[in-house]
């Protein structure tokens, strides 16, 4: 009887053992998936804005050259006795 017990114990522990590991195992899947979503993050939102940032500075680069052109000839204009 007592070498049965001794048998039952045994086989007890190995399962629990297996469990555990098998646990363990599990476990490192579920924080290895949630590090691999956090690692790509969805960057298309910031991606259009960037654009749309840089077309707007581009415009407005285009004005400034535009205005500098203007008061340019608005100072050319005013050196000019002609013009007056």
């Amino acid at each position: 009887m007592d070498k049965i017990k001794n048998q039952l114990g045994s086989i007890v522990t190995l399962i629990g053992l297996v469990g555990a590991i098998g646990a363990g195992f599990i476990k490192y899947g579920e924080v290895m998936e949630r590090l691999n979503s956090m690692s790509s993050p969805d960057l298309s939102p910031i991606s259009k804005e960037v654009n749309s940032l840089s077309t707007k500075i581009a415009v407005m680069d285009k004005e400034i050259k535009f205005l500098r052109l203007e008061i340019k000839e608005i100072k050319i204009a005013n050196k000019n006795p002609l013009m007056k």
